[in-house]
């Protein structure tokens, strides 16, 4: 991009925060504490459909330490919240309950276990209604309307060329159906904002947030205040993965509401009961696809049913859909597709934005099947994908041609050049072996989900020091650590002399939500044309210092050089003192805008997106046949990210998002009864700990993107669907069993190898 060598830019460093959080300096919302400090605690319904008669405050305000409770009427606004309007989620209940999860009334004291002791003692009074439990139920006729619009919350079609006509005419079709459950984010941190209440009719709230800015717009319209009168700061986060969009919203409105109503901070630090209860999920989903192909294994058509679980309130799922639908053909050259996408409310937890975005899902039945027609083909799983990978100048199942960054059938052949790993000798012919694979694309920016563009500040200082600020939030991912990187590559000064700013809503230009896998590639961008404009300043003083053409002078370390003698250098703290008296511009704001996308609404045949993250997986694995354990002896992860700005930071996003696809594929599983989740902890609900690391490594390709940095590309999401899939696809080339529903636990294992099912494992084999 820049034409010379980068020297920071595609380093191996450590995060720019990294120091503070692992020595336990950096300091999380439930760490601050502030004089006269009140806490919050939300009551629920507890039941799934009902309608909310009434609350009676008495008795819990006779809770020693109860200062306060709030219900619906003590919110001055609009009492909604949600993603797009018209929104359809109100912040505490009104007239209907829809989840069991659905926050009534709102208890201020003392302590937290006061306010805990003032919920429990809130008289709720709720006439039941028969809860919509299932997707189906809410489809049938005459169902039970949970909205009044209706159970359907969203719905799109693709349509490319004649998928009937041409699945008609395939000599080879394979068709199946595949479920996934629900999905917890699992975040080590539970959701947390402190509102403090200012002397000047401002209020500041500290959020562990994904969304500041949507944050402070929600905040701002339901406390009935102009915007500019709510501030958020970003404070460190605990992890997020899409989970700390909406719920974050809710505890900021009903803290900042108290905060006002008392006059004094008010923390709301969810345990982790009420964030599993209260707080979104991963969409349960139902996916039915029928491939066509001839005998060679040429893929000519797809036809694609999905159906979204989305529990009780839209959030995210219009975007899921969008997600899901683009997606779901898979990264292969398809003439022929069809897919029906839509989203459905039930009176369940409500599903919105996570790692992956309905891509996940789609995935994991779409690769599935890969597999499926390959064994019907008696083709080899991989060659089949390669056969049909999409290639530079090929359409995407959306019509969509990209002559560059296409580096899926790179990704195949490095794992085509990798050797399995060798099988020990086994004399009691205990365990069974598989290897599985998985390809995936996920498109990069928001795309046809909405409008992207990122607001960056670059300030030098005196010193030479720089200072970056924008929108997007660091949510574990190493974010600030790439904005410092491409900072300091472009400005030529070292890293340790930038500072990337936590988020402040005051002090940054709203850059939208950090999703999307864009923080790189689009925020990226807008640090890149930000320290460009400054650089371009610094030269022109520069130029003056030296007596010569800015053309002739380059940054580097820290020192403004003459091109055609080295030795002649001058410190950059110098020339940037130099510009500041001079009056030339230390500090600038600039912007990426990443293209509109351009389609059809009815077909959604166009652009979509501005550059694709395409991977090809590979895991193997070793069954125990008498216990059902699973044990993932490799997993290489191969992506096209464009340009690697940090490989550290890259290695560390795909071996976390492989071990949360790894989670939901085999461990993760949301337990209902009748609308009620059973295992909200993470002693009945597993999620990988660190002793189920699996052993990933990062294989890279770098095709480059030409929208992004230097080239480069997200890569936070696209490895959970990938490894979720090529997961599901070792344990059926283990067992001679197709499972299609997620997780594939060590208990449906082991019914399969007990009842015979598995035809290379079971009690005819030992």
């Amino acid at each position: 991009m820049t034409g010379k060598e980068l020297r920071i830019v595609g380093r191996r460093v450590r995060k720019v925060d990294g120091i503070e959080l692992v020595t336990g300096q950096a300091k999380f919302t439930a760490d601050m504490k502030l004089p006269g400090m009140l806490y919050g605690f939300a009551r629920r319904a507890g039941q799934p459909a009902g309608k909310l008669e009434g609350v009676k405050k008495d008795e819990a305000l006779k809770i020693p330490g109860v200062v306060d409770v709030l219900t619906a009427e003590d919110l001055p606004g609009p009492n909604l919240i949600g993603v797009l309007p018209p929104f359809d989620q109100p912040v505490l209940a009104t007239g209907d309950i829809r989840y069991a999860g659905e926050s009534v009334a709102f208890v201020v004291a003392e302590t937290r276990e006061a306010a805990k002791r003032g919920a429990a003692a809130l008289d709720v009074r709720i006439t039941e209604v028969p809860p919509i439990l299932t997707v189906d139920e809410a489809l049938g006729d005459g169902a039970r309307k949970i909205h009044e619009n209706g159970n359907i919350t969203f719905s799109r079609k693709l349509i490319k060329g004649d998928a009937d006509k041409a699945l008609a005419e395939a000599p080879v079709v394979v068709e199946n159906t595949y479920e996934t459950s629900f999905q917890d984010h699992a975040y080590l941190e539970p959701e947390t904002d402190l509102a403090v209440p200012g002397g000047d009719g401002r209020i500041t709230v500290y959020a562990s947030c994904q969304s500041p800015f949507h944050l402070r717009g929600l905040i701002a319209a339901n406390l009935s205040v102009p915007a500019g009168r709510v501030k958020v700061v970003q404070s460190n986060t605990g992890g997020s993965f899409g989970g700390k969009d909406d719920v974050a919203v809710e505890i900021g409105i009903l803290a900042a509401a108290a905060a006002l109503r008392t006059g004094r901070p008010v923390l709301v630090a969810h345990e982790r009961g009420e964030s599993m209860v209260g707080s979104n999920l991963r969409h349960a989903s139902r996916i039915t696809i029928t491939t066509g192909a001839t005998k060679e294994g040429k893929i000519v058509a797809r036809k694609i049913k999905i159906i979204l679980d989305g529990g009780a309130y839209a959030s995210e799922s219009p975007f899921v859909v969008m997600k899901a639908l683009i997606h779901a053909a898979g990264p292969y050259l398809i003439p022929h597709v069809f897919v029906e996408s839509t989203a459905v409310y039930t009176n369940k937890t409500y599903a919105g934005a996570f790692r992956g975005f309905g891509v996940p899902q789609v995935t994991f039945a779409s690769e599935s099947q890969m597999d499926e027609l390959a064994a019907k083909l008696g083709m080899n799983p991989l060659t089949l994908r390669k056969i049909n990978a999409l290639r530079p100048g090929d359409a995407t199942a959306t019509g969509q041609v990209f002559k560059q960054s296409v580096g899926l059938l790179q990704a195949i052949e490095i794992l085509e050049k990798e050797r399995l790993p060798e099988k020990p000798e086994d004399p009691s012919d205990r365990y069974l072996y598989g290897t599985g694979h998985s390809c995936m694309l996920q498109g990069i920016s928001n795309g046809a989900e909405g409008v992207d563009v990122v607001g960056a500040t670059v300030q030098v200082s005196q010193d030479g020091s720089a200072l970056v600020g924008l929108g997007l939030t660091e949510l574990g991912q190493g974010s600030r650590t790439v904005y410092a990187q491409i900072a300091a590559e472009e400005l030529g000064i070292p890293l340790e002399t930038v500072t990337v700013r936590q988020v402040d809503t005051d002090s940054v230009h709203d850059s939208g939500p950090t999703v999307a896998s864009r923080s790189t590639t689009v925020g990226g961008m807008a640090v890149l044309k930000a320290a460009r404009e400054v650089k371009e300043s610094l030269l022109d003083m520069a130029a003056l210092m030296l007596q010569t053409d800015k053309k002739e002078i380059y940054f580097q370390d820290g020192f403004a050089i003459l091109s055609k003698n080295p030795d002649a250098r001058i410190p950059l703290r110098e020339v940037a003192t130099a510009a500041y008296w001079t009056g030339h511009p230390l500090m600038h704001l600039a912007f990426s805008k990443a293209p509109e996308a351009k389609y059809d609404h009815d077909t959604h045949q166009g652009s979509i997106y501005i550059a694709y993250n395409f991977g090809a997986h590979r895991m193997s694995i070793r069954i125990d046949r008498w216990t059902g354990e699973v044990r993932v002896l490799e997993h290489l992860a191969a992506h096209d990210v464009g340009k690697v700005i940090n490989p550290v930071g890259l290695e560390g996003q795909v071996e976390g998002g492989s071990l949360i696809g790894y989670g939901y594929a085999h461990m993760e599983k949301i337990e209902e009864s009748r609308g009620i989740i059973r295992n909200a902890n993470f002693a009945d609900y597993a999620v990988p700990s660190i002793k189920d690391r699996i052993p990933t490594r990062t294989l890279v390709v770098e095709e480059a993107n030409p929208t992004g940095p230097y080239g480069a590309k997200g890569v936070g999401e696209p490895p959970v669907a990938a490894t979720a899939a090529c997961f599901a696809n070792a344990v059926s080339d283990a067992l001679g069993v197709r499972f299609t529903r997620l997780p594939v636990t060590r208990q449906d294992i082991l019914r399969a190898l007990q009842s015979g099912a598995a035809t290379h494992g079971g009690d005819k084999n030992g």
